[in-house]
Order: structure tokens, then C-alpha cells, then sequence
């Protein structure tokens, strides 16, 4: 659909463009036959079609670009869809990184459609015909226009695309900003505190004006060669002029200015080709393998299900050792396991592995055929988001199909049941106008409202006082039923509620 959309829209192109060219033609010949002073009627049908071109010209490209943007604008939506969705497995990412590709690399894909595919499509077909056309009323003027538009259409884009040939570097950069902005905005607090601000914004300086550097490189090299290019068709125009004789001249000179304007564009749009094309590719391998579950098949998997790892081991990029190394641990099916160890053991890091939010090597075994990792273990991780946005959505998170009463219930289980008549109420940016337990809290309560059969719990009491953790921690382990809860604490309090404890050190299970 999407595919014939987009030829649908590079049709319009072609007849707006043959309508301009028609519209110059006609007006130069009427003007050429003016001269000779013949009898209005001969002109009269020169006269209506000059008005009617006029009239399809401007028509028909309104069309064409409420057409191209269309088209666009629904790649753009399914794209960022799919982004999200990747996103959503990949928190290896840096944030600004992720902010990025998400914004300034998928918006890239409108430029690489709306400036260089179409556009290149309708000038290759324009042009074709054009030259074909001069062909038969002169072989010069169509060897003219032919070269004019080689030159202009292909060969200047192609040198255009070599001298900015940076786009890998320029997005990066562009990143970098966002990552420093990003910084500086959220963590502008402790920055001033541990007097780390300055070398922040040097930082942040020296990335600006990296990125301002290469896209002044690029903007050029875009304008060198577009100027080149816009240079070309009026040499042509010249040069056919004085190649062809008679009252065809000026009507073949203006005709090939007016076809030849059709590819300038190119040579603008293939010098940013490296910067979109390295911006797609940073899309393209962001969403690959990343597939947009329907909704209908959002809900956890039903059943008990026992999970095993087997030799896992996690290395972050980056990272100096592994986070996880060669861990072997049995989930069975309805078993509490509470997760101990010093921070930065590799606790939370267990959990994503269990949960398949990590890249890991080794085995886990004991997911059904035809399940999805996320379907079988999820639930409360340390990087959880509360968005700006109320209860009721913060719970459901887009799932569809569950009732008010499900939802009062989950944050009853969470220790959260005041909210139960307050779902349409707005909790703030990341919950700013909650509490620290009660952004938990929260938490828990989401992951309770459809919970899979290994239900995973980073830290689900922190921020709540000994006793209030207490009664939260017994009443969400009630709340999972029969489900494996598998929850990292560092409460030596709540570990008599486990079947088993595992204590992780340096990335290993101990013991």
C-alpha cells in the first residue's frame, strides 16, 4: 500500500512537472507566433491551453505534495512505532542517543523520500521524455539538453554526495548534543552540587561546535553544488539557441531551461545523501529484528512456566568485565526467590537477562514455542518510567481490555488503594507529584494489572518505611497467585517470605 501510495505521488510529480513545461512551451510559442501579427484565432488555442496549464500546474503540485506528505507522514508513524518498540529491548542505549534516532534519524526518512526519491524519479522519467521529444524535432538540441541533464542530474549530485561524504560523523555529533543537553538538563542539580557544572557546558561547547563545523562543511558543499547545477540548464538554453535555427529556437531554449530546472534540486539533495543515508542506516539497524507486537497479543503468557539459565553471561558495551558471567539458576514454576548482593553485583542486571531485555550468551530455557520473552517474565526494573500522564494510563500503558475494578485491585495489591478513585488523576513528569513509595508503588501496581508467569521485582518496597514495605512486599506476593516472583532487596527483613535466596557477587552466583 505504502509502495503504491508513493508511485501514486511520484505520478503527480511527473504530470505537475510535464504541466510547467507544457505551461513555458506553449506560452514561448504563442509569443514566437505573436510576432508575426496572424488573426487572434490562430492563437486562440494557444491562449487556452497557456490558461489551462496554468490552472493543472498549480493544482495538480497542491496535489502532489498533499499526496507525498501522506505517504511520508504514514512511514514516519509506522516507523516511529517501530522504534519505540526497539527502543523498548535496547536499554543499552545512551538517552540522548535513543532521543536522536528517534527523532532526528527518523525524520531523515522524509527527506531521503520527499527529496531525493521522489524527486529523483520524476526527473529520470521528465527527462527521458524530454530528450526523446528534442530528439525528433532536433538532434542537436536533444544531444544538448541530454548532456545538460547528465551533468546536472547525475554527475554533479554524484560529486556533491563525495565532498560531504561525513554523514556518519554528523550524526553522530548531532547525538553527542542531545546526549549533553540532555545531561545537563536532568542532572543540572547535581552537577552544581559536586561543582562539575563548567566542565559540563565546556563539553557541551566543544560537541556544538563540532556539529556546527561539519554541517557548515555540508552546507557548502550543498550550496557549491546546487549553485553549479542551477548554472547548467540556462548554458544549455544558450547553447541550443545558437545550435538551432528558426522560429523553434527560443521555444526549445526555454523548454530545456524548464526541464532542466526539474533535476537542480538533485545535486541539494545528494549532498546531505550521506547525512540521511548514514541516519537511516542508524533506523534501519535500530529496528531490525524489532517487530510491533498487535495488540491483541500485548498480554502475558498463561500458564505456570519454569525458566532455566544455563551459562548466561552479559557484557555491556563499553564494559571492562562481564555484568553477568556464566549464571546458572532454576526458576521453577510458583517459586519466590528473593536476590541479594552488594550494589552493582549484577542483581538488576539478572533480572533483564531473565526478562530477555539484555543481550546475553548461554541458554534460557523453558520459554513456550511461539511466546515472546516479555510475555513470559516482566515487571518492576530499576529504569521503569512513570510518564507524564494519568494513573490510569501509567497503568495500563496502552493495554486495552481491562476494567476499573482490575486496576483498583492492582493498587490495592500495591499498597496504593487511595488511587483507586483517583485514576483519571495526572501523576506529574516521571511522577513528579508522587512520592518516592508511591512512584514504586505505582510501579508494582502496573505490573500486577496483567503480570506474566515470572513476575521480576527490582527493589518494588524501596522508599517505603520498614513496616509499609512489609505489608506491600506480602500483599503483592498474594497478589502473583501462583506465578514465580523473583525479587531483588537489599531488606534482610523481607527474605523470610522466600522459598529460596540467591546472592550475587561480581556478576556470579555465590554459593
Amino acid at each position: 500500500m505504502i509502495a503504491l501510495r508513493l508511485a501514486f505521488a511520484g505520478l503527480l510529480g511527473v504530470l505537475a512537472e510535464a504541466a510547467g513545461i507544457g505551461l513555458v512551451g506553449t506560452a514561448t510559442w504563442m509569443i514566437v507566433r505573436a510576432a508575426d501579427q496572424p488573426p487572434l484565432a490562430a492563437l486562440a488555442v494557444a491562449i487556452a491551453a497557456v490558461r489551462a496549464f496554468a490552472l493543472l500546474k498549480g493544482g495538480i503540485r497542491y496535489a502532489e505534495r498533499l499526496a507525498g506528505h501522506d505517504v511520508v507522514l504514514r512511514v514516519l508513524a509506522t516507523l516511529r512505532t517501530r522504534s519505540f518498540a526497539a527502543l523498548a529491548a535496547r536499554r543499552s542505549l545512551r538517552s540522548g542517543d535513543a532521543l536522536s534516532r528517534v527523532v532526528s534519524d527518523v525524520d531523515a526518512v522524509q527527506d531521503l523520500l520527499l527529496r531525493a526519491v521522489l524527486p529523483a524519479a520524476v526527473a529520470a522519467l521528465v527527462g527521458v521524455v524530454a530528450v526523446i521529444g528534442f530528439l525528433t524535432v532536433s538532434v542537436a538540441a536533444g544531444v544538448v539538453l541530454a548532456a545538460a541533464l547528465l551533468v546536472a542530474g547525475l554527475a554533479l549530485p554524484l560529486l556533491g554526495r563525495l565532498l560531504s561524504g561525513q554523514g556518519a560523523a554528523l550524526a553522530s555529533a548531532r547525538a553527542d548534543v542531545v546526549q549533553s543537553t540532555v545531561d545537563i538538563s536532568h542532572g543540572a542539580a547535581e552537577l552544581l552540587a559536586f561543582g562539575a557544572m563548567p566542565a559540563a557546558l565546556d563539553t557541551a561547547a566543544a560537541r556544538g561546535r563540532r556539529l556546527a563545523r561539519l554541517e557548515g562543511r555540508t552546507a557548502t558543499v550543498g550550496a557549491a553544488v546546487s549553485g553549479a547545477a542551477s548554472l547548467v540548464p540556462a548554458a544549455s538554453a544558450l547553447l541550443i539557441a545558437v545550435l538551432v535555427d528558426g522560429a523553434a529556437a527560443p521555444v526549445l531554449a526555454l523548454v530545456a531551461l524548464a526541464v532542466g530546472e526539474v533535476v537542480v534540486p538533485l545535486a541539494a539533495a545528494a549532498a546531505r545523501q550521506s547525512e540521511v543515508g548514514a541516519a537511516v542506516r542508524r533506523v534501519r539497524a535500530l529496528v531490525d529484528g524489532a517487530a510491533e507486537p498487535a495488540v491483541e497479543d500485548r498480554r502475558a503468557w498463561r500458564g505456570p512456566v519454569s525458566v532455566r539459565l544455563r551459562g548466561v553471561t552479559v557484557r555491556y558495551p563499553h564494559g571492562a568485565r562481564d555484568a553477568l558471567s556464566d549464571v546458572d539458576l532454576d526458576l521453577p514454576a510458583g517459586r519466590r526467590v528473593a536476590v541479594v548482593g552488594p550494589s552493582g553485583a549484577g542483581k538488576s542486571t539478572l533480572l533483564s537477562a531473565i526478562a530477555g531485555r539484555v543481550d546475553a550468551t548461554g541458554r534460557i530455557e523453558g520459554r513456550p514455542d511461539g511466546s515472546e520473552p516479555w510475555q513470559v517474565a516482566g515487571g518492576v526494573f530499576a529504569d521503569a518510567h512513570v510518564f507524564h500522564a494519568t494513573v490510569r494510563e501509567n497503568l495500563l500503558l496502552g493495554r486495552t481490555g481491562f476494567a476499573d475494578a482490575t486496576l483498583r485491585s492492582a493498587l490495592a495489591a500495591a499498597g496504593l488503594g487511595d488511587y483507586g478513585d483517583r485514576l483519571d488523576e495526572l501523576v506529574g513528569e516521571d511522577g513528579g507529584r508522587l512520592s518516592g513509595g508511591q512512584r514504586q508503588r505505582l510501579l508494582l501496581a502496573r505490573a500486577l494489572v496483567d503480570a506474566p508467569p515470572v513476575l521480576l521485582l527490582d527493589e518494588p518496597t524501596e522508599g517505603l518505611d520498614p513496616a509499609a514495605a512489609d505489608a506491600v512486599l506480602a500483599t503483592a506476593l498474594r497478589a502473583a497467585g501462583e506465578r514465580t516472583v523473583v525479587v531483588v532487596t537489599h531488606r534482610r527483613a523481607d527474605l523470610a517470605a522466600f522459598d529460596e535466596v540467591v546472592t550475587v557477587a561480581d556478576g556470579r552466583i555465590a554459593g
